[in-house]
C-alpha cells in the first residue's frame, strides 16, 4: 500500500510541476501614444464611472438605469458569460481524478456443450456488481493547463464583451434622449414661427381686401405660413421615431418617453486637457482582442502538446457477489489499478495541421489586437477633434442665429417704412428659421459627441444592475470558478 501511495504521490507531483508546452503570452507591440492629435485644453471629462450622470438630468438618469438592467443586448452578454463559465469548468475538469459509480444485476441461465447431443444447463445465476473506476490524465506537458487558460480568456472575453454593451447602450440612450429633446425644442421653433406666421398672414389677408398690398405680396405671407407648417410633420415624424428606437433600447414595448431638462439645460460634461493617453487601455474592445489573442496563445501550446505522450492512470473498486446482501462481504470485493501511456507515431499529419491551424488563428489574433488599438486611437482622436469642433460650431451658429433675429426685425421694419420690398423680408425670416433650427442640431451634436468621446475611452462602465447579476455576475469581473 505504501508502494502505491507513493507512486500516485510522485505521479502528482509530475503532474502539477511539468512545464507548459507552447509560448508564454506576450502583448503585442502597439503605438506608444504619449498624446493625442487634438489639443484638449478647452475640454475637461469627468473619471466617473457612471459619466451620464454629469448631464444632471434624473429623467436620463433613469432611462439609463431601465436600459440596462431589461436590455436585450445586455441581458445576452451577461448569459454568455455563464456560458464561457461553464466552459472553464469543463477546461479545468481536467485537473482532476474523474471518478464514476457503477451498479448492475443481472439473472442468466448458462449452457454447456451447446449445439452438441450432450448439452445441458446449469440453474439461472444472479450475479450484482457495484464498482468504482478513477482515471487521470497526468498533464505532464500542460496541454490541460493551456485549454484552462484559454478557456479563462474566452471568459474575460465575454465580460469584456458585456462592458463593450453597456457601454454602447449608455452612450445610445444619451444620444438618443438628446436627439429627441432636440426634436422638442424644433417643434417649439417651428409652432411658435407658424403662429406667429398665421398672425401675420390675417393682417396681410386684410391688408389685400382693403387693397392696401399686391396679390403678390399676399402670397409671399402664404408661403412663408405653409413653409413653417410643411416642417412640423416631418419634426413631428422625427420624434415617434426616436421614441421607438429608445423605447426597444430601454426594453420597452414603442411608447412615449419621458422628458426632463430641456436641450439647452442638458450641458455636456467638459473633457480635461490633462487627458492621459493610458484612457485607450481601458476600452472594452482593446481588451477584449487582447484575450483573443491570449486564449490563441494558449490554444496553440495546447496543439504542440498533442506530439507528446499521454499518461492515464486508471483504477477501480467494488464487489461482485451473487446475491446484494453478498456485495457486503470481504470475500467479494475486487479492486485494481494501472496506469497506460500513448504516444502519437502516424497520424497522417492530423496534428501537424492542428498545430499549423493554432498557429495561424494566434497570428491573426495578435494582428487583430494591435489593429484594435490603431482602431481605438484613431477612433478616441476623431471623437476628440469632433468634440472640439462642435462646440465651435455651435458659438457661430448662435451668433448667427442672434445677428438674423436683427436683421429679420430691421427687414420687417424697413418693409412697414415702405423702404423695401416685401421679398426681403421673407428671405430673412427663411434664414431665420433655418438657424434657429440648426442652432438646436447644434446643442445636440455636442451632446451626442460628447457622449461619443465618452464611449470612444472606455467610459468606465457601472455596476451591474440585478437583473445582470441575475445571470452570474458579481461586481465588473467574472466570477472564475477554480
Amino acid at each position: 500500500m505504501r508502494a502505491r501511495a507513493w507512486m500516485f504521490g510522485a505521479c502528482a507531483m509530475a503532474a502539477l510541476g511539468g512545464c507548459a508546452i507552447g509560448p508564454n503570452y506576450q502583448r503585442p507591440e502597439t503605438p506608444d501614444v504619449a498624446q493625442y492629435r487634438m489639443d484638449t485644453g478647452q475640454l475637461a471629462i469627468a473619471a466617473d464611472s457612471d459619466w451620464w450622470n454629469q448631464f444632471n438630468d434624473p429623467v436620463l438618469n433613469a432611462l439609463i438605469d431601465e436600459a440596462l438592467a431589461h436590455n436585450y443586448d445586455v441581458r445576452i452578454a451577461a448569459a454568455r458569460i455563464d456560458e464561457f463559465r461553464g466552459q472553464l469548468m469543463v477546461a479545468r475538469s481536467g485537473f482532476f481524478p474523474q471518478v464514476n459509480l457503477s451498479a448492475s444485476a443481472a439473472r442468466q441461465r448458462a449452457g454447456t456443450f451447446n449445439g452438441t447431443p450432450f448439452a445441458s444447463f446449469d440453474g439461472p445465476r444472479n450475479s450484482y456488481q457495484l464498482l468504482a473506476n478513477a482515471s487521470w490524465e497526468l498533464d505532464l506537458w500542460g496541454r490541460i493547463r493551456r485549454q484552462a487558460e484559454a478557456a479563462e480568456a474566452s471568459l474575460w472575453n465575454a465580460e469584456y464583451a458585456r462592458r463593450g454593451v453597456v457601454l454602447s447602450l449608455a452612450a445610445s440612450v444619451v444620444q438618443g434622449y438628446a436627439t429627441l429633446r432636440g426634436l422638442d425644442a424644433q417643434l417649439e421653433v417651428a409652432k411658435q414661427t407658424l403662429d406667429s406666421r398665421a398672425s401675420g398672414l390675417d393682417i396681410f389677408k386684410q391688408r389685400y381686401e382693403g387693397g392696401v398690398i399686391s396679390e403678390m405680396e399676399l402670397a409671399q405671407a402664404q408661403n412663408d405660413f405653409y413653409v413653417a407648417e410643411a416642417s412640423i410633420p416631418q419634426i413631428r415624424t422625427g420624434i415617434a421615431q426616436t421614441e421607438n428606437a429608445l423605447s426597444v433600447l430601454i426594453g420597452r414595448q414603442p411608447g412615449p418617453i419621458e422628458r426632463g431638462k430641456d436641450i439647452y439645460a442638458l450641458q455636456a460634461p467638459a473633457v480635461g486637457a490633462d487627458l492621459p493617453a493610458m484612457l485607450l487601455s481601458r476600452r472594452p474592445d482593446v481588451l477584449q482582442a487582447e484575450q483573443a489573442a491570449v486564449a490563441a496563445n494558449a490554444q496553440l501550446g495546447a496543439a504542440q502538446a498533442l506530439y507528446l505522450p499521454a499518461v492515464n492512470l486508471s483504477g477501480l473498486f467494488g464487489a461482485v457477489a451473487a446475491s446484494p446482501a453478498g456485495l457486503w462481504d470481504s470475500a467479494s470485493r475486487v479492486w485494481g489499478f494501472g496506469a497506460g501511456l500513448t504516444q502519437p507515431i502516424f497520424q497522417g499529419g492530423a496534428i501537424r495541421g492542428q498545430v499549423q491551424t493554432a498557429s495561424a488563428q494566434r497570428t491573426e489574433a495578435m494582428l487583430a489586437y494591435q489593429g484594435t488599438v490603431l482602431a481605438a486611437l484613431a477612433d478616441v482622436n476623431s471623437a476628440l477633434a469632433n468634440g472640439v469642433e462642435t462646440r465651435n460650431r455651435l458659438g457661430s451658429l448662435r451668433q448667427q442665429e442672434k445677428s438674423l433675429t436683427i436683421y429679420a426685425d430691421q427687414a420687417y421694419a424697413r418693409y412697414e417704412g415702405g423702404y423695401s420690398s416685401y421679398l426681403e423680408v421673407t428671405n430673412a425670416r427663411e434664414k431665420l428659421f433655418d438657424a434657429q433650427l440648426a442652432a438646436i442640431q447644434g446643442q445636440v451634436d455636442v451632446l451626442n459627441g460628447t457622449a461619443a468621446l465618452y464611449k470612444s475611452l472606455g467610459g468606465g462602465w457601472p455596476s451591474v444592475p440585478d437583473a445582470v447579476k441575475g445571470a452570474g455576475m458579481q461586481g465588473d469581473a467574472p466570477v472564475l470558478a477554480r
